[in-house]
């Protein structure tokens, strides 16, 4: 049991870490507008946060890890932006959407359970 929550906690703390090692290249490489806040923002950071636990931790229901994960993303980002009230906005409607589509990830995985077993 042990073992299992300290594999829970690396999988929770890895989300932001993974997201971060993503963001910095991003931001160097591609910039920012419009069309890349929005594929980073509602695309990459979902996938991420869905992908590192079941992927890398092999976690069979990683919503908690996943949620955990992406708040404390945002909050870390939200404290260093906290002056740029436009980005702010944009990131506080992708957490929204972010933990929505989570959590319709883990439902379609759920059901999809359900039918096959």
């Amino acid at each position: 049991m042990k073992n299992q929550n300290i594999t829970k906690l690396k999988s929770t703390l890895a989300i932001p870490l993974a997201m971060a090692i993503i963001l910095i290249p991003f931001s160097f490489l591609i910039g920012w507008n419009m069309a890349s806040m929005v594929v980073f923002w509602f695309v990459l950071i979902p996938l991420v946060s869905h992908l590192v636990p079941t992927k890398i931790f092999k976690s069979t229901k990683p919503m908690k890890e996943s949620i955990i994960g992406l708040t404390i993303f945002y909050a870390l980002i939200t404290f260093m932006i906290y002056e740029q009230s436009d980005f702010l906005q944009l990131m506080m409607i992708s957490f929204a959407v972010n933990l929505l589509v989570i959590f319709f990830i883990q439902l379609d995985k759920k059901v999809n359970r359900e039918v096959v077993g």
